[in-house]
């Protein structure tokens, strides 16, 4: 597939290879599985010396020293029968006879479980010569215990790291872009292939190699995932049994609950069978160290903590196939793809969500809202009708520090009355207390299409074809 975006990136990889010319630059570079870590850096040294490490987990320290010590015998940076027996032996070769080259480890962190004395090691190189002038890129999918390495400052690798490179997903407008590639024309099928493969290139690359070539969403999945000998048929247990090792079990049922909907800790906790207590950690542990979820709060009320999912592959396999796994156990593909597109728009509304707010931060950098938003997250809280205290929503918040607010709200349905539900937003804003009585008001709604659209002051309205006009490829 063609390399698309990531211009920035290699840009500043770009920048730190000439510092690199000059003394060593060490460079880690982090990101979720399939983000398109290992694309980025074979792009970026396809025309430099470079030598490509990577750190199998389920290899020993000695096996990987010989695989990567016969790269060194083919680059011909040691001489056929030289033999390097030892972490020593190599990082010196490294450092002393591959000046001006980019080094590359992949999945860095597997040195933990192979061989820890590697990061002592490479710290004394690194140490001893930190004027050598050599470009040393470590890559790692385990963003907790690779952060860890480098940050942690107990840890050989602390303060030895020159610059960190947090790879993201694709954005919402170059992910429509890929899709056209694709031959998409259908707007809003690419918005639900999007909803299930986010910005991970990966599926997409997938779906060229099979050239499943504008074909709806229950196709992709099916060929991808769900028929017999299916390409990527065990690719989220793969990613969770990686990332998991055989700690899984609570970590899946609570990954489960939030996906079907249960974002609240109490709500989790009930879904598990477990007490609150017992899984705040494993929590933490799925946002800081697998950064799986993400915890947000409302700008007004930091106590009030709902958790999401980060990846939408893993969300949609846990609503649509962890609960039937019998039925995918059984390669019934005719009755799950049955079940997939009766329930996709429920799962879809949730998706379409997250996709505002992908296509609201795209507005806000290309400077198309009313004001600059400096902070934008989901909002909700509480009212009192008839002395029962009931729950309230706001999809989505923006505001700046100059005391404006936006207020959104996203409706994954067509012919959408833009009065009725302006009417409601209103309404509920007014139990929003940030800088109440002293703040500027406004309000936009996002759906599929409106019965009517609505021309008032300080009111946005965004179709479909709003929304394609701002995203296509023109």
């Amino acid at each position: 597939m063609k390399f698309i975006n990531r211009k920035q990136e290699l840009k500043i990889l770009n920048e730190y290879y000439s510092f690199s010319q000059k003394r060593l630059f060490t460079v880690a570079v982090s990101g979720l599985r399939r983000v398109g870590k290992t694309t980025l850096i074979k792009e970026f040294i396809k025309d430099k010396k470079a030598l490509y490490f990577f750190v199998y987990d389920s290899k020993t320290s000695l096996e990987l020293l010989r695989e990567f010590s016969e790269e060194l015998r083919k680059q011909k940076i040691i001489a056929p029968l030289e033999a390097i027996t030892s972490w020593y032996t190599f990082f010196e070769v490294i450092f002393t006879r591959c000046k001006k080259y980019v080094i590359v480890f992949d999945e860095f962190q597997n040195f933990q479980n192979a061989d820890k004395t590697v990061f002592s090691i490479l710290q004394k190189n690194c140490d001893e010569y930190k004027e050598t002038p050599l470009n040393l890129i470590m890559l790692g999918s385990l963003i907790g215990l690779f952060r860890k390495i480098f940050e942690d400052k107990k840890q050989p690798l602390y303060g030895r790291i020159s610059a960190k490179i947090n790879l993201q997903p694709f954005t919402l407008q170059y992910s429509i872009e890929t899709l056209q590639i694709l031959k998409y024309k259908n707007f809003a099928e690419m918005l639900r292939i999007y909803g299930i493969f986010g910005g991970f290139p990966k599926y997409y690359a997938a779906m060229e190699q099979f050239e499943l070539f504008d074909k709806d969403y229950a196709s992709v999945i099916k060929y991808l995932f769900i028929q017999e000998n299916a390409p990527l048929g065990t690719e989220v247990s793969d990613i969770l049994k990686q990332e998991f090792g055989k700690r899984s079990s609570l970590y899946y049922s609570i990954i489960h609950s939030i996906a079907v909907g249960k974002a609240k800790l109490n709500e989790i906790a009930s879904n598990v069978h477990m007490k609150e207590s017992s899984i705040t950690r494993h929590l933490r542990e799925l946002e800081e160290r697998f950064s799986l979820i993400k915890s947000v709060k409302p700008i007004d009320n930091k106590k009030n903590t709902r958790y999401f999912l980060n990846h939408p592959l893993i969300e949609f396999w846990f609503v649509f196939v962890y609960d039937q796994f019998s039925y995918y156990s059984l390669q019934n593909t005719e009755q799950l793809i049955e079940n997939i597109t009766h329930q996709f728009n429920a799962f879809f509304g949730r998706r379409f969500e997250e996709i505002c707010r992908e296509f609201l931060i795209h507005l806000n950098t290309n400077k198309k809202l009313p004001f600059t938003i400096e902070y934008l997250s989901n909002w909700w809280g509480y009212k009192r009708e008839w002395d029962e205290r009931k729950e309230i929503e706001i999809d989505f918040l923006g505001v700046s520090k100059q005391g404006k607010i936006l207020f959104v709200e996203c409706k994954w349905k067509e012919n959408v009355d833009a009065e009725e539900i302006l009417k409601q937003l209103k309404e509920k804003s007014a139990y929003v207390n940030w800088h109440k009585n002293k703040r500027e008001e406004h309000f936009c709604i996002i759906a599929k299409s409106f019965k009517k659209k609505v021309g008032q002051k300080n009111v946005l309205l965004f179709d479909l074809k709003d929304m394609a006009k701002e995203l296509r490829r023109q």
